[in-house]
């Protein structure tokens, strides 16, 4: 029997799985589990939403790597033009590995352009997939489905609300905005520390300032934090057209 595969992570997949869970409840919610590499209250939302949905979330991870670093210390590689390695190695190969060719697979983009012009891309890369976008058709946009979780009284990931405009990972590699590596470095010292360090040791530039690369510990400490404005691209499953 075909399968309905609603890939939840943040707050736009949660709506979209919850909204065709009313309509076809046999659909199975899944989640791509990267353990460490998100702030552990990502853990806490997901088993509100299952809650929420009355519903087991089906995490698969990867069998090779625990957590980004450990496929960052492998590689010896952040993020470039083909993208970041993280990607491929803990949310495309674990997809590939527990999909069926009769799978219909439900992304949580929205009606926003940007995101719209994501779910372009995941046709583009993968034609041979059934795929649907049901936010797009309904027109919705990433403000209202912030609104309809808390209408329904279900907390987002605390990321969000300290500023940050989606939930990846903690240090983000493909993040090139001084302003996303400022605020880690303010609320997670010991992550910014951390990829700093790996930073110099590969020789990656991750952060522009005033059109230059530049390694991230050379933002100045009063750079500002605030990302109203700053574009940091989601983390989804085509990393090199994300990145482009």
């Amino acid at each position: 029997m075909p399968r309905h595969l609603l890939w939840v992570d943040g707050v736009n997949s949660a709506v979209m799985a919850k909204m065709i869970l009313t309509e076809m409840p046999d659909a199975i919610p899944i989640h791509c589990d990267l353990g460490d590499s998100v702030h552990a209250d990502s853990h806490r939302f997901l088993a509100d939403l299952e809650a929420w949905y009355g519903k087991e979330i089906i995490r698969i991870k990867s069998d090779e790597y625990a957590d980004i670093d450990e496929v960052f210390e492998k590689r010896r590689y952040h993020a470039g033009v083909n993208g970041a390695p993280c990607t491929g190695a803990m949310k495309f190969v674990p997809r590939l590995n527990y999909q069926l060719p009769s799978d219909t697979h439900y992304w949580g983009y929205t009606a926003d352009k940007r995101d719209a012009s994501r779910f372009v891309n995941m046709q583009t890369n993968y034609p041979e997939l059934r795929q649907e976008s049901p936010l797009i058709g309904w027109g919705m946009l990433k403000a209202y489905t912030h609104d309809y979780l808390a209408q329904y009284g279900i907390r987002r990931p605390y990321v969000y609300d300290i500023g940050y405009p989606n939930g990846n990972c903690l240090g983000c590699v493909k993040a090139s905005s001084p302003n996303y590596w400022a605020m880690t470095r303010k609320y997670f010292p010991e992550v910014f520390a951390r990829r700093a360090e790996q930073c110099r040791r590969f020789g990656s530039r991750l952060t522009r300032i005033n059109g230059e690369r530049v390694f991230i510990d050379e933002i100045p400490l009063d750079w500002p934090t605030h990302m109203r404005g700053q574009s940091v691209p989601a983390c989804g499953f085509v990393c090199e057209a994300e990145a482009a």
